[in-house]
């Protein structure tokens, strides 16, 4: 059995309208190991970047986490006091966001910024000590000349330059768990592949643990143990990475895996899966309003999360046992 480093449990999120709560995050349940790599993948709008926020607390006013619970080293992080939470966020836990130009200081060297996380975190390093760790944390995200690069202001870094910086920052408190949310989306495609393979090197040598939290599947595949994937606030199926790919379930994930194949010029038998209408009206599974393969009881009746085998769980009534009249 695997060592557990993080457990999301049943967590539901509310964002406060004027008018009315949204549910953006429903039931979500997932486990991130030590030293292991779990991708949480879905479209925009699906609820990623919010599971990623609450992890961390960092969540906007408008939003409660109105349930469950975010257990890091045997603590419920939702338990824990602003001041305690502050000594796990960034330092045993830290997060690289998705835009490196937006989430540096542009006033601020590169040197200045790194320098001053590293002694944040290790007080009881010297100042050379400190100049030195932010020289060898350049060098590991393989940035050339990292002395130069010190010196620098982030605008004038490349997105895939800036965003190993982003990485450096994050890994300066020699953290457990790095969540890397839509680490390579600003990035073209050579870049976005060298920052992934990037994050498994580090992942390997640093012996850390990586939430990744990504809308592109065929960023993930040589780099994540396990993925879930996310739709409409629910995670609709979860699998080990291998087998997900040569054995998708859900319908959703099946056009996710077609949409990559239709971006690749490869011909595809379903519909664009952005061709939706709005899920938030649905009784019964949100994903009815696109599936291909939708019954009657998918509009009736929430699909259950149904354990298909080691590992491999599906929400989807496809795979219920029984007939559609004994289900309701």
């Amino acid at each position: 059995m695997k060592n557990v480093l993080l457990r999301v449990q049943n967590l539901e999120v509310m964002y406060k309208t004027r008018n009315s709560f949204i549910k953006a995050v429903e039931g979500v349940t997932l486990e991130v190991g030590v030293n292991e790599c779990v991708a949480l993948i879905g479209e925009s709008g699906s609820g990623k970047s919010t599971v990623a926020n609450a992890i961390l607390r960092i969540l906007p006013e408008n939003a409660t986490i109105s349930h469950g619970q975010i257990i890091f080293k045997n603590k419920n992080l939702l338990n824990l006091k602003e001041k305690e939470m502050r000594k796990i966020r960034g330092k045993e836990i830290s997060m690289v966001f998705q835009d490196p130009h937006s989430y540096l200081n542009p006033v601020l060297k590169i040197g200045d910024q790194l320098t001053e996380t590293i002694k944040t975190h290790n007080p009881h390093l010297t100042q050379k000590e400190i100049l030195e760790k932010a020289i060898e944390l350049l060098s590991v995200t393989r940035i050339p000349d990292p002395q130069k690069i010190l010196d620098r202001y982030p605008h004038q870094l490349s997105g895939g330059m800036a965003q190993r910086v982003a990485i450096a920052l994050a890994l300066s408190s020699n953290p457990s768990l790095v969540i890397a949310d839509e680490p390579t989306s600003s990035l073209d495609l050579t870049i976005q592949a060298q920052i992934m393979k990037l994050l498994k090197r580090l992942m390997e040598t640093f012996k850390i643990s990586i939430l990744l939290i990504t809308h592109d599947l065929s960023l993930v595949s040589n780099i994540a143990d396990k993925v879930y994937v996310m739709y409409a606030g629910k995670i609709v199926e979860e699998d080990f990475m291998e087998r997900l790919y040569k054995n998708p379930m859900h319908p959703y994930t099946t056009m996710l895996f077609e949409a990559v194949k239709k971006l690749q010029g490869i011909s595809t038998s379903f519909n664009s899966i952005y061709e939706s209408e709005s899920t938030l009206e649905l009784m019964g599974c949100k994903f009815s309003n696109r599936c291909p393969l939708v019954k009657p009881l998918c509009f009736r009746k929430p699909p259950p999360f149904l354990s298909i085998a080691t590992g491999k769980k599906v929400l989807c009534w496809l795979y219920a046992q029984g007939d559609e009249n004994e289900q309701v």
